[in-house]
């Protein structure tokens, strides 16, 4: 969702202009900290805005330059609950902590969430290092997201990526005499949006 910070500058965002100046999701994920429901000034939005953009345009990958969101996006593509040990073996514990964050960042999305018994407790396992680990369950914004950011080719799922691959070939051929969208539901061609 990096594209919500293209042509941005978050020093030019305030309390009173973030309707107009930020794209509608943006705004929307931030209207709960601005003012009467929430206490933000101005500062505190922009330190939000930056760190909120760290998260989605910051790349650790030197190879693909993908952000660390896109990065969990990818490797959860599969729909299946793991933890972040678990996904990321090979990761130090610093990193490990970002990854966290970020998950974290994507559950407040939408994306993820954390899977809990029948009585509401978190359900842990027990990580590498020796401690107990919350599981993250990806949710069907996340495949979603990773085809409104073009990273739809990358989804793991392999009934995903065939309704992925369907649809761009149709997009391709153009059926309906115009672009096709990427958030579309054409015939169920986009899979889990």
């Amino acid at each position: 969702m990096s594209y919500r910070f293209t042509d941005l500058d978050i020093s030019l965002v305030t309390v009173e202009n973030y309707h107009e100046v930020l794209k509608a999701s943006l705004a929307a994920q931030v209207q709960p900290f601005i003012p009467p429901e929430g206490s933000f000034e101005t500062l505190d939005l922009q330190r939000y805005l930056e760190l909120v953009k760290s998260y989605e345009v910051t790349s650790t990958d030197l190879i693909h330059g993908l952000s660390l969101a896109d990065q969990i996006r990818i490797t959860f593509s599969d729909m299946k609950a793991a933890t972040i040990c678990e996904k990321f073996p090979d990761i130090d514990l610093a990193t490990k902590r970002r990854y966290r964050c970020v998950a974290e960042y994507l559950i407040r999305q939408g994306e993820l969430t954390k899977l809990k018994d029948e009585k509401n407790k978190l359900i842990k396992k027990l990580g590498n290092m020796g401690k107990m680990v919350v599981i993250y369950q990806p949710l069907p914004k996340l495949c979603k997201t990773l085809h409104q950011t073009g990273l739809g080719q990358f989804i793991k799922d392999e009934q995903q990526a065939a309704k992925v691959n369907q649809r761009n070939a149709l997009q391709r051929e153009d059926w309906w005499g115009e672009t096709d969208d990427p958030t579309c539901d054409r015939e169920g061609l986009c899979g889990h949006v």
